[in-house]
C-alpha cells in the first residue's frame, strides 16, 4: 500500500498525517529563526493503549491520540459520527483501512469487548442498548 500524506486540519504547514498512520513534522523555520528538518514524529501510548503524540502552534501544546488524527484526514464521516472504531480491535493499528466512525453505543458493544461485558466467551450474542445501560 502507498503512503499518502495530509495536512493536519488546524496544523496546516505544520504537520501531516498519513493514512499508515504516521505523522510528520514538516520543515520549517521555528520562534528561534533555526531550521527545523522534516521528520518523522515519534509516537507514545497513553493510559489506555492508544498511541498518541503532541503537536504545537503558536507556543501552544495539545497531545492528540494518532487514530482521531487518521480518521479525519482519511476516513469519511457523513452521518458526524463521534467516535473512532478500530476495527481489528488492535489499539496501535492506526491505518486508514481500519478505523471507522462509529456512535458510542456501537463502539461501547464492538467485537470482544460485548463478551467480556456478558461474561460469555464463546457466545456471539450481541449486547443490546439496554443491556449496557443496565450494566453502568
Amino acid at each position: 500500500m502507498d503512503e499518502i500524506w495530509k495536512d493536519i486540519q488546524g496544523y496546516e504547514r505544520l504537520y501531516q498525517v498519513s493514512n499508515l498512520g504516521r505523522v510528520k513534522a514538516l520543515p520549517r523555520t521555528d520562534s528561534n529563526n533555526r531550521q527545523r528538518k522534516e521528520r518523522i514524529m515519534k509516537q507514545f501510548r497513553d493510559k489506555d493503549g492508544y498511541y498518541i503524540l503532541g503537536l504545537t502552534k503558536n507556543h501552544k501544546y495539545k497531545t492528540v491520540r494518532v487514530h482521531r488524527l487518521v480518521a479525519n484526514a482519511f476516513v469519511q464521516n457523513p452521518l458526524n459520527l463521534p467516535q473512532v472504531n478500530h476495527i481489528n480491535e488492535i489499539k496501535t493499528d492506526n491505518r486508514a483501512e481500519n478505523l471507522e466512525w462509529c456512535t458510542d453505543a456501537y463502539n461501547l458493544t464492538y467485537g470482544s469487548r460485548e463478551h467480556q461485558f456478558a461474561g460469555e466467551n464463546n457466545n456471539k450474542a450481541k449486547l443490546t442498548i439496554e443491556d449496557v445501560e443496565n450494566i453502568r
